[in-house]
């Protein structure tokens, strides 16, 4: 992901490729496109390509994370 985020970071981009949003997320395309599908990634087409908010995939982020700690402070 640092790759990814350091692609982000120096080009400025407000949007990732599939394949981009897979390296980061460490995810398949399958679950990529699952999670595009259910709306927990915001995207778009451009011409022919699938366009993923930066935003949007670390808002995912966000609430995987509050999920994880949800779930650990309900553990015994």
């Amino acid at each position: 992901m640092q790759q990814t985020n350091d692609h982000q970071a120096s080009t400025g981009a407000l949007v990732a490729t599939v394949n981009e949003t897979m390296a980061a997320l460490k995810i398949g395309r399958a679950k990529t496109y699952e999670l595009l599908n259910n709306g927990q990634l915001k995207s778009y087409v451009e011409g022919t390509s699938r366009k993923i908010l930066w935003s949007s995939i670390h808002d995912y982020i966000e609430r995987r994370l509050a999920a994880e700690s949800a779930r650990r402070a309900r553990l015994p």
